[in-house]
């Protein structure tokens, strides 16, 4: 039997299990292409100075990294300004046992602290749609092949 997650903020040291757990997740949930484009994310992170790094954190399990995630500011579909997810990934090794549910109600509750006020939208694939859509997103536009061939985009928004 496993202990309660432990979530935490990010530090710099977290990086190499981070883009582990990203790679457990490429075909399927990103890009071969997105592997760079996370490195570079969070190669950002680790400069304290950058105060536009967005609130990131990871998820220990067992003293393991599994998973992680973060929010940040983002124009939606409409231009109004919101607050999006950031890179919220679990190691396929721990799927559908809980920890995405408690990955996302985490950062669900830590917004509002850091945002208070601002609508919550997100993008994500049509492998992981439904999940959001449990917990109160709606989909405002589908994008076919939207991250590459094969890979949809699903803009959603949170309503209340």
């Amino acid at each position: 039997m496993h202990q309660q997650p432990n979530i935490r903020k990010y530090r710099s040291s977290d990086k190499d299990f981070c883009m582990e757990i990203f790679k457990t997740n490429v075909p399927k949930y990103f890009t071969l292409e997105e592997v760079n484009e996370y490195d570079r994310f969070l190669t950002k992170l680790a400069d304290a100075e950058a105060l536009d790094n967005p609130p990131y954190f990871v998820m220990e399990l067992d003293n393991q990294l599994i998973g992680c995630g973060g929010f940040g500011e983002k124009n939606d579909i409409d231009g109004t300004p919101s607050i999006t997810f950031v890179w919220g990934m679990v190691d396929r090794a721990y799927h559908k046992k809980g920890f995405g549910e408690q990955l996302l109600q985490f950062r669900l509750a830590e917004i509002p602290l850091h945002f208070p006020g601002k609508p919550v939208i997100l993008d994500t694939t049509q492998f992981s749609y439904t999940f959001f859509e449990k917990y109160g997103f709606r989909t405002l536009k589908v994008t076919e092949n939207g991250y590459g061939e094969g890979m949809h985009r699903y803009d959603m928004i949170l309503k209340d």
